[in-house]
């Protein structure tokens, strides 16, 4: 069996070996191996003497080992063709020390064989731009994240996740969000057709909350472009920011807002000009108001902001 495996992916099992070989100071021998009987052999002893290089290593199985270390030939860290990559620029017998440093000095678990600072310096040796160039100080790193906190270098995830979406990565911390986006109305991040990282960069960014845009708003605009205005008669609340009235990740109120309409428009507009704002009177008037069901945006609909000469009151 372990015959057929090396004739099938015989590329990366003999890169493998000759990493490990070139570890152990003996690169010069794997010219010798010249068949896959020989090449199987060599591998279990050299997988066994992995394990002896630490206590980690130790508690792992040879078939583990396999498995873990094939994770990572298939990996994008393995393409010798992108000169970016470790691969690329060491060659597939020795990239494996490109992280692990020369002779395999850690393996990357955090508070065991290296500091959360020295897992984020290796990786940012090569992942230093993009979005993540706001990486150094974000709230991430002072909450003493390492890189591998979230991605799992040996993993055939697209985007080297170490779980299969990003909901459930994200929310193994921010557990409130996964109870968000189950409320009945919510942005369909459950369903994969939004992501946590198309408002947010987990990596840093120069705005408040990890939020892509400058704030709220113009994260909110890149998808909800015809609330951006400019309006000849804005509406104040919107323009301070969209979670005012509405909760972003999920709520029980339709839109996404934090309360029904007519309470919710109710916490700032408390007045009886023109018609009274306690709509919530018990008065035989307001009463008949509530239990038909109508809402102040049958009459005020362009809530947002309006460009209608007459549109002061937001009704056209």
């Amino acid at each position: 069996m372990l015959k057929t495996r090396v004739r099938q992916r015989g590329g990366w099992w003999r890169a493998l070996v000759l990493a490990l070989l070139a570890g152990a100071g003996l690169a010069g021998t794997g010219a010798a191996l010249a068949d896959d009987a020989a090449l199987a052999e060599e591998v279990d002893r050299l997988v066994e003497e992995v394990r002896g290089l630490s206590p980690i290593m130790a508690r792992k199985r040879a078939s583990d080992l396999r498995a873990h270390i094939g994770l990572m030939f298939d990996s994008p860290h393995a393409v010798e063709s992108d000169p970016r990559t470790p691969a690329g620029r060491l060659g597939a017998a020795t990239f494996c020390f490109a992280c692990h440093g020369q002779g395999f000095e850690h393996y990357f678990n955090v508070g065991e064989d290296v500091s959360a600072d020295k897992v984020n310096d290796t990786c940012l040796q090569c992942h230093s731009g993009g979005d993540r160039m706001h990486f150094r100080g974000s709230p991430h790193e002072f909450q003493d994240m390492a890189c591998v906190d979230c991605h799992a270098m040996h993993s055939d995830n697209e985007r080297l996740l170490k779980s299969e979406s990003q909901l459930a990565l994200c929310s193994t911390c921010h557990q409130e969000r996964r109870v968000d986006f189950n409320r009945p109305h919510h942005h369909p991040v459950g369903e994969g057709q939004v992501d946590c990282t198309d408002c947010h960069n987990p990596h840093g960014t120069a705005g408040p909350r990890l939020l892509r845009g400058n704030d709220i708003n113009q994260t909110c605009f890149s998808c909800h472009a015809e609330h951006r205005g400019p309006f000849l008669w804005e509406h104040q609340p919107v323009r301070e920011a969209c979670t005012n009235c509405h909760d972003p990740h999920g709520s029980v109120h339709p839109r996404m807002l934090h309360a029904r309409p007519a309470q919710l428009c109710q916490s700032c507009h408390m007045t009886s000009t023109f018609h009274p704002g306690d709509l919530m009177e018990h008065d035989e008037p307001q009463r008949r108001f509530m239990a038909a069901g109508r809402g102040c945006l049958n009459c005020h609909s362009q809530v947002h902001g309006s460009n209608h000469p007459g549109g002061s009151h937001f009704r056209q």
